[in-house]
């Protein structure tokens, strides 16, 4: 798969996620269908100039989903209702860790045995994600939350696509 390095990114119907990066310079990987982008920007960053570059800020998107759906926490946004793309945070959008995963491509969510940890620690929960180009991604986010997030988006796209 062909890796790319740029200081900004635009996101598009080809992007499948958007992951933290742990490097001084390229703090995001932006997975796509067929090649990996190294961003200079955190995630939440990137998706804030998705929101401005789709007609709102990220505030406007997340407010306006908030007052047709009443979800409060990992609140997907819809970037583009037209190109039906949406995007759902796995976790709170302002910590580092956040990935976002971009709905349009999402096939389903499986769970995977947690990856070696001591055994007097909980293991944490893992999950699959996968893409119905057959690409996947692993989390540490449980099943369960992810099933959510995936729904959430569903719905979000259908209510704004009727607005």
């Amino acid at each position: 798969m062909k890796e790319v390095y740029v200081e900004e990114y635009e996101v598009g119907y080809q992007t499948l996620a958007l992951l933290p990066h742990a490097d001084m310079i390229y703090q995001a990987k932006a997975v796509e269908l067929d090649r990996t982008v190294y961003v200079a920007q955190p995630c939440i960053k990137i998706i804030e100039y998705a929101c401005l570059s789709g007609g709102s800020s990220f505030n406007g998107r997340r407010d306006a989903v908030l007052f047709h759906t009443g979800f409060q926490k990992r609140v997907p946004v819809p970037l583009s209702i037209s190109h039906r793309i949406c995007a759902f945070p796995t976790q709170s959008p302002h910590i580092h860790e956040c990935a976002w995963i971009f709905s349009q491509h999402l096939k389903k969510v499986s769970e995977i045995e947690g990856k070696d940890s001591p055994p007097k620690q909980k293991k944490k929960p893992h999950s699959r994600v996968h893409f119905s180009t057959g690409k996947h991604l692993d989390l540490n986010v449980s099943k369960h939350v992810l099933d959510k997030q995936m729904t959430r988006a569903s719905h979000c796209m259908s209510l704004f696509a009727k607005l």
